[in-house]
């Protein structure tokens, strides 16, 4: 087994793994897989120490937690972190088609429903522990509110949030049925927008604190050490093309790569290439520079992938290769 190092969140006194398992794959992101190749991917993630697995409801529309419950029911529970998200209701559908309209392929079939309310949340959660069977949720996100998902309708989602689904949340916590509360999203500024209204114990930040966009790092991460939040970070490969480099026309934020961030890319891997580092290791270590960070969830589906994420994990960085970034204007001077 390999030896995955852990932290432990500011707050809830939970110990997380530094790498974690993103949910997001089993739920057939872009490519359609198998229950059993599910289930291989948790299981061989598990032999490689990874001890934090998050999913969502949003995930193939119920698939990923489905699997992901099937898949850790004969784990010991005491030493594995769940999380999940609520924001969104599945409601049945006659669905034939082949992909879901949200880069999730042969999803479930189940249309997604927004609903920030009291009562949307309590369902929400409720039906995500029937999915994956289980009694209670370690960490529990808000899942996607903010403007780049609902744009012209955030605010009135927002404020559905902040007046009910927070309070679910709270009341959830005082229950003793999740540990922890957050949000999950895309974008760090509805995190520190949501601080002004109620307090979390943690964020997940996905594809926003990455060597490609790390303006999170300018004030909000000060932030979050004085009020002892802790950050869960997602996408560390800015959704592919960190992983799979500027010839791999890997995915950003999803959708197809931008020529200017092709470019970014290329510049960084003339210095990766300098110091004989792999991209990809730069990638996952950056966001544990920072001691507010706790862990990086990155897709795992199948076992060579889970393989490579550990040993660009393990990959030694010398100090001098993060000072050259900075230095070079990729990332900002570590406080």
């Amino acid at each position: 087994m390999s030896i995955i190092r852990q932290r432990t969140f500011d707050r809830g006194d939970l110990t997380i793994s530094e790498l974690g398992f993103g949910g997001a794959g089993i739920g057939n992101l872009f490519r359609p897989i198998s229950n059993a190749q599910a289930q291989s991917a948790i299981d061989c993630a598990w032999q490689q120490g990874v001890r934090y697995f998050d999913t969502a409801p949003h995930y193939g529309s119920g698939l990923s937690e489905r699997r992901l419950g099937l898949a850790v029911h004969e784990l010991p529970r005491q030493q594995l972190l769940l999380s999940s998200k609520v924001g969104r209701l599945l409601s049945p559908i006659a669905n034939t088609s082949h992909a879901d309209g949200e880069c999730y392929m042969q999803a479930a079939p189940f249309q997604r429903i927004y609903d920030y309310s009291y009562d949307g949340v309590m369902r929400s959660f409720e039906d995500s522990l029937q999915r994956m069977g289980v009694s209670q949720i370690d960490i529990l996100y808000m899942h996607d509110i903010g403007r780049l998902t609902h744009s012209s309708v955030h605010e009135a989602h927002f404020t559905t949030a902040m007046e009910g689904g927070h309070k679910a949340m709270v009341a959830l916590r005082e229950q003793g049925l999740v540990k922890a509360i957050g949000l999950g999203v895309n974008e760090w500024e509805v995190c520190n927008e949501a601080l002004d209204h109620a307090d979390f114990d943690c964020f997940m930040v996905a594809n926003c604190f990455t060597l490609l966009n790390n303006s999170i790092t300018e004030h909000f991460t000060d932030r979050c050490r004085s009020r002892q939040i802790s950050l869960v970070v997602a996408a560390p490969f800015n959704s592919g093309v960190l992983a799979k480099g500027s010839a791999g026309a890997g995915h950003y934020f999803y959708g197809d790569t931008p020529d200017a961030v092709i470019q970014q890319v290329r510049a960084l891997e003339e210095v990766c290439q300098a110091f004989h580092i792999p991209l990809q290791a730069a990638a996952i270590q950056f966001p544990l520079l920072y001691s507010c960070v706790k862990t990086v969830v990155v897709g795992m589906t199948h076992a060579e992938r889970i393989e490579q994420n550990l040993s660009w994990y393990h990959q030694p960085i010398p100090a001098e290769f993060w000072d050259t970034l900075v230095q070079q204007g990729h990332i900002r001077a570590f406080g």
